[in-house]
């Protein structure tokens, strides 16, 4: 109950719902490219506020307010409302790709994240040891996962329910499912670290 109060706060009220209804009332009166113009202009407006209110770079919220911005301009210049519905499919993919290549190459994402903004927390001798880099492997496979379970959900969405409905569904479920993921990422490393002992 308490993860949910911490979900459904204003912000998400903000960034979800209100986007949501300026599409929805826009599309009820069939001007579906307007209803996006207005629904992602609100959506990097509220990114901006929050930044000039709080004074802090909200590294999540910047990534989603260069998609916004990358998805309006295209939109805009194309006249196509699906390019802005099929944007967040291709912005998925590539983080799939980035998060599930970072195995690959070098340090898992996850681990570059952590230590970027706690290093300190983690003994240089710890750093070195197995079970360290197995917990910020699994949840980088774990955010690559859920990148791939979102694009492949929208890509269903896109060809099988009304625009309205995919809009509505595909960003409750992506600023849902991030932030719940987001909760386990800082719970899950000590919780396997213990388990691993």
């Amino acid at each position: 109950m308490h993860v949910i109060k911490r979900i459904l706060n204003k912000n998400f009220v903000l960034s979800v719902i209100c986007p949501i209804m300026i599409f929805s009332i826009f599309e009820h009166f069939k001007m579906n490219l307007i209803g996006i113009i207005f629904a992602g202009t609100w959506s990097v407006g509220v990114v901006l506020t929050q930044f000039i209110q709080e004074r802090k770079l909200n590294f999540y919220g910047i990534i989603g307010a260069i998609f916004s911005v990358i998805s309006l301009v295209g939109t805009v210049i194309s006249r196509n409302p699906t390019f802005y519905l099929a944007s967040p499919i291709v912005s998925d993919s590539l983080l799939a790709l980035v998060f599930l290549g970072s195995l690959l190459i070098g340090k898992p994402l996850i681990q570059i994240f952590a230590e970027q903004e706690m290093k300190d927390a983690f003994p240089e001798e710890f750093r070195k040891t197995t079970k360290y880099k197995s917990a910020w492997k699994l949840l980088t496979l774990g955010w690559g996962i859920l990148s791939i379970s979102q694009a492949l959900l929208r890509v269903v969405l896109l060809y099988s329910v009304s625009m309205e409905l995919y809009f509505s569904i595909s960003t409750i479920y992506g600023n849902v499912t991030t932030p719940l993921f987001l909760l386990f990422s800082f719970w899950f490393p000590k919780w396997y670290w213990e388990r691993t002992a």
